[in-house]
């Protein structure tokens, strides 16, 4: 996460166009669409007017850099030369605060921020770790906010890989400074950990959180799809429904896995009308997005939601199908929305040939999934997989 940072020194030759670019980057960011995106080329523009007429402030260039990371994310590799480009520029930035100010520690978590968002998790934990060693000094400066806000990020990156650690880290985040973004990703980890009476409390909060924002992010309705999956594992159908419905509302566009989880909620609550018109919507909507994809939604995404919702229609051969393109398509090592899509594939289409009793290929593929996973030390991926070990024995 990148936390803006104020110049809190007396009047700087440069610092107007600084402040508007801090504006303009609080406008433009996480959003997108094409108005964020010209708020933040505005807000580019006006650092660099900024580092023009002062070439000196560490802090210039610090946001300069966290505003080109705006345009890199791992989600949509593979990068374009220009994007490769302000990938290494952000860098240089970051290189070149320290350079003015060796104890501009922050500058430490944007290195951090960068290697996080090209895909180098375990070098970005690496940066934020040597930011981390001047903890008091960050609180002091930057205050508890921005330390909170590497807390944070440093538990995003561990999550990026499914690892528990995550935990950890978004906890003592939130010690320091009440982030809505650490609720979410809490939440979904506290579900994924399996720890479900803290994973429910913390979907409460982060429901509260996202829903009293004054400018709602793309992916905030994904705080209520966190908080139906709990209830529909605390069997609170009713209440699972709700939340699915609120999102759909909120969504920026049908999601599909909204669709399934609707689906599901009310085939266990009885409901099998219901049920199978969610289903079926789902893969409806499904085919939608992979002849006009979204880019919140890669394609591997979506075969494997549609190959869920044919599983729960009985239609085995449409979900085997379904979820070898998933596997085909999906990254080996980059998960998205803190998923390993390569390996929830592969266990998905291991049950589903479970279903159709071929229980050799069931077995295989189960095996290469966890493989994967324990080679990449994939936890959550991990402990889902080994619950479901005694099904493949």
């Amino acid at each position: 996460m990148c936390v803006p940072i104020s110049v809190s020194t007396q009047k700087l030759e440069g610092e107007d166009y600084y402040n508007k670019g801090i504006s303009l980057y609080n406008v433009g960011k996480d959003r997108f669409d094409p108005e964020g995106v010209s708020k933040l080329k505005m807000a580019l523009k006006a650092f660099n007017k900024a580092i023009k007429d002062n070439p000196y402030v560490p802090e210039f260039y610090y946001m300069r850099g966290i505003t080109l990371l705006q345009f890199i994310h791992f989600y949509f590799r593979p990068f374009t030369n220009e994007q490769e480009n302000m990938f290494l520029k952000s860098l240089t930035d970051f290189k070149k605060s320290l350079t003015l100010n060796n104890q501009f520690y922050i500058a430490y978590s944007g290195m951090g921020n960068a290697h996080d968002r090209y895909g180098l998790f375990d070098d970005a934990i690496e940066y934020y770790n040597k930011s981390l060693l001047h903890e008091d000094e960050i609180k002091e400066k930057n205050g508890k906010e921005a330390l909170a806000s590497i807390y944070f990020s440093r538990g995003r990156a561990y999550h990026r890989t499914l690892k528990s650690r995550c935990i950890q880290d978004y906890e003592k985040s939130l010690k320091y400074y009440e982030l809505w973004q650490t609720k979410m990703h809490l939440a979904t980890a506290y579900l994924q950990a399996g720890m479900l009476k803290k994973a429910i409390k913390m979907s409460d909060k982060a429901v509260n959180a996202v829903m009293s924002k004054e400018y709602q992010a793309p992916w905030d309705y994904r705080a209520l799809q966190t908080r139906g999956k709990c209830h529909i594992l605390l069997h609170d159908y009713d209440k699972a429904i709700d939340d699915l419905h609120r999102a759909l509302d909120i969504a920026p566009f049908q999601d599909p896995d909204l669709l399934l989880l609707l689906g599901e909620a009310y085939r266990k609550k009885g409901n099998s009308e219901k049920a199978t018109n969610n289903f079926k919507k789902c893969i409806e909507k499904s085919a939608e997005l992979l002849k006009h994809p979204h880019q919140m939604k890669p394609k591997y995404t979506v075969y494997n939601t549609r190959g869920l919702a044919y599983m729960n229609l009985g239609l085995y051969d449409n979900a085997v199908d379904d979820f070898k393109s998933a596997a085909k398509l999906a990254p080996e090592y980059y998960p998205h929305a803190h998923t390993h899509y390569k390996t929830e594939s592969l266990k998905n289409l291991a049950l589903t040939y479970m279903l159709l009793g071929n229980k050799q290929k069931a077995r295989k593929v189960f095996d290469k999934a966890k493989t994967i996973a324990e080679y990449q030390e994939l936890e959550f991926t991990l402990r889902e997989l080994n619950e479901l070990s005694s099904n493949f024995s």
